[in-house]
């Protein structure tokens, strides 16, 4: 008996495994496709700016947590000079390349632009096709063999 041919006494049928998989892969691929889609409907105000900021930025004295998540005196003051930043106009990327250089690039926990970030994504979209692919020439494969004489 093969793998997903029997559950629990039920014999599959050949179009109801095609069935399954291809719903399986279209919710897989609709969930990774609302994932990119999403964008925010309006532009941050300062508070959404500063809480982001925030929780991107690691607390140099806190083990792994953000100034945002920290309670530590310095995390405070750290919130209040982001705020500041912001009042003054300054770009969210200004101010994470100002707490990178005075920190160090470990004290930055966004890392949505990074290589890895995107690998991250990349690989596994590219396994999921990949294996998609094999599945496919595998069941092409067997029912050439199946329908030769």
């Amino acid at each position: 008996m093969r793998f997903g041919q029997q559950i629990q006494g039920y014999r599959m049928s050949e179009r109801f495994r095609s069935i399954v998989a291809v719903s399986v892969s279209a919710v897989a691929v609709a969930v990774i496709v609302l994932g990119f889609s999403s964008a925010p409907a309006s532009a941050p105000t300062a508070e959404d700016r500063i809480a982001t900021l925030s929780g991107a930025i690691k607390c140099p004295f806190c083990s792994g947590e953000s100034i945002a998540n920290s309670q530590a005196g310095v995390a405070a003051d750290y919130r209040a000079l982001i705020a500041e930043r912001v009042a003054a106009g300054a770009t969210d990327e200004e101010i994470i390349a100002d707490f990178a250089a005075k920190f160090g690039d470990s004290y930055i926990l966004d890392t949505s632009t990074s290589v890895w970030s995107v690998a991250l994504w990349v690989i596994p979209i590219a396994a999921l096709l990949g294996g998609g692919g094999v599945l496919f020439a595998m069941k092409r494969k067997s029912a050439t063999r199946q329908a030769a004489p």
